[in-house]
């Protein structure tokens, strides 16, 4: 594994931070799936924009949330992955897409799940390496990184809620048991977005934990 640098932010400093414009396409660029038949060629983990972009990622992790970076040797972000109290199982299945508000309910723009009123669970947000420093035991770094900011903040346990066709069986890999209950969906179609072309597929999730 390359020699790395670890850091930790809190969700609000995202935007300010010096290397936000590299932070930002490290997320966009390791994000980007071709094979992935489900999503549009249109979709992006973040705004084009990199102060929204990452003002949108700090307001995902919630203000008790962080951002955990790993840099290189010349201090260039080439891995990350955000922390934010568990928000409980399925709550991707109730995210509403663009237009629900015109239905009576609350629109995808202004509802965020519920975090968990303990501080016993928490969660996996935006984790993601460079292609370019793949395959060098960085995800397993964050990983425990992640591990022990969740116990040095009160945490049992960690949770991830991922994309079965993204992901394979990496969280099996890195520890992670499934959760039983945790599957969820989002249905072809969804958009979160308005003008944006919605899912092409139905995309299911799961939720995976482990001790820290």
């Amino acid at each position: 594994m390359p020699p790395t640098k670890t850091e930790i932010h809190p969700s609000a400093t995202l935007p300010s931070l010096p290397c936000a414009p590299a932070l930002h396409s490290l997320i966009l660029t390791s994000y980007k799936r071709k094979d992935i038949q489900a999503f549009p060629p249109s979709w992006h983990r973040l705004a084009p924009d990199v102060t929204q972009g990452l003002s949108d990622l700090g307001h995902e992790l919630g203000p008790n949330g962080s951002l955990i970076l790993l840099l290189s040797e010349s201090g260039e972000p080439i891995a990350c992955a955000g922390l934010e109290p568990h928000r409980g199982l399925n709550w991707i299945s109730h995210v509403p897409k663009h237009g629900d508000s015109a239905n009576g309910t609350t629109s995808a723009s202004t509802q965020k799940p519920h975090a968990a009123s303990d501080t016993t669970g928490w969660e996996v947000c935006c984790f993601c390496v460079s292609p370019e420093h793949r395959g060098q035991g960085l995800a397993r770094t964050l990983i425990d990184v992640l591990c022990e900011q969740a116990k040095l903040r009160g945490g049992k346990e960690l949770y991830a809620n991922y994309s079965v066709v993204e992901t394979g069986n990496f969280w099996a890999r890195m520890g992670f048991r499934d959760v039983e209950g945790g599957e969820s969906v989002l249905k072809k179609g969804f958009t979160h977005t308005q003008g944006m072309e919605g899912l092409r597929e139905d995309l299911h999730f799961k939720v995976g934990v482990r001790q820290v």
